[in-house]
């Protein structure tokens, strides 16, 4: 089945999406290693200047961890496993922080960072749940008596301040985060949308002009070969005149229809104007163009039997194949649409290919 938008996945607006979706959440991982690396490493110098030499020595230690794992995210570059990797990380620092107490029992209030963080790193639903996976864990350690390596002292008006605090800084996160997801989501609709209408003809949902010069330039860029047939309905004028412009729009339709059913995926059909089309064939030489352009001819010609009362139907191709040679994308257009017209003034409802 033909398509007007398959030569580059890199066109799709969601899958750009989802590449600046990924983007953004590594570039969160590093903003939230950055932040981190700075507050683990003065909590390691206010616990040496206190004469807590082991504890210093392990907030140094994971100062250099954190370090080399955000030097390792810039030099391997965006991956999906960029965010499980730092989420593991910090918690594993997050609840160290929470069982020793830190600094003069500062720790707890390193958890504030990892409500925005994980909401931006795993999105409001998913963030959402791993933070109440962390709150309930954090409330378990700080009510349950005597909870294994609980080594900080918090008073009870603290802890359940610090449960209450957490708890309402990840709803109103999370609230803001899914506004800002519907809002991204009705944007990437919007785009496609508008992409759409600027490549698609209104009509007959074929790829428009635009869209099949894009096609035309990726293929150059590529430096692969392909094939160009340039087709023009035979009397449609008269058609037009004698049946009306409705069955006239209907046939252009029917027309498309015909010629994306008969062609590959990877191929692209195009009203190219009027009642003209265009069929660009990657990795196909002029010969095999020929042989889809008869093909087509015959399936068009067959289709003026499919109304009541019948029509006369048929169509005119010319072809031109890029091959090795050094020709311009506008002089295979040219020399297509030139045999085009020469199957024109031959006779009509025929294929050259010379």
């Amino acid at each position: 089945m033909g398509s007007g938008h398959q030569f580059s996945s890199a066109q799709n607006p969601s899958i750009r999406a989802a590449e600046l979706d990924l983007r953004r959440r590594v570039q969160a991982s590093g903003y939230m290693l950055i932040f981190s690396l700075a507050i683990t490493a003065a909590m390691a110098v206010l616990a040496l200047t206190d004469g807590a030499i082991w504890q210093a020595l392990t907030l140094s230690g994971v100062t250099v961890l954190i370090l080399v794992t955000y030097i390792g995210i810039n030099l391997l570059g965006p991956s999906s496993k960029t965010p499980a990797a730092v989420t593991c990380l910090l918690l594993i620092l997050y609840f160290y922080l929470l069982l020793s107490g830190g600094v003069n029992n500062t720790g707890l209030m390193w958890a504030v960072m990892l409500v925005p963080g994980f909401i931006n790193l795993f999105g409001y639903r998913n963030g959402t749940l791993i933070l109440m996976a962390v709150g309930a864990a954090t409330a378990l350690a700080l009510f349950y008596p005597d909870f294994p390596g609980l080594k900080a002292e918090y008073d009870l008006a603290y802890r359940a301040r610090f449960v209450a605090v957490f708890g309402a800084l990840t709803a109103l996160t999370a609230l803001l985060d899914s506004s800002r997801d519907e809002a991204q989501k009705l944007l990437n609709t919007l785009t496609v949308e508008l992409e759409n209408h600027a490549s698609t003809d209104a009509l007959t949902g074929l790829a428009n002009r635009r869209e099949a010069y894009r096609a035309l330039q990726e293929l150059e860029r590529a430096g692969l070969g392909y094939t160009v047939l340039v087709g023009d309905l035979d009397h449609f004028k008269s058609l037009n005149d004698t049946r009306g412009h409705n069955f006239g729009d209907r046939v252009l339709k029917d027309v498309g229809k015909v010629l994306r059913r008969n062609t590959r995926s990877g191929d692209l059909v195009a009203r190219w104007g009027g009642e003209e089309f265009l069929v660009l064939l990657p990795n196909t030489d002029a010969a095999g163009g020929a042989v889809l352009a008869e093909k087509l001819r015959e399936r068009v010609e067959r289709l003026g039997q499919n109304y009541d009362p019948p029509a006369r139907l048929s169509i005119s191709f010319g072809v031109a194949g890029a091959g090795d040679d050094d020709r311009t994308q506008s002089e295979l257009l040219a020399e297509a649409d030139a045999r085009m017209y020469r199957a024109k003034h031959s006779g009509r409802n025929r294929v050259v290919t010379a």
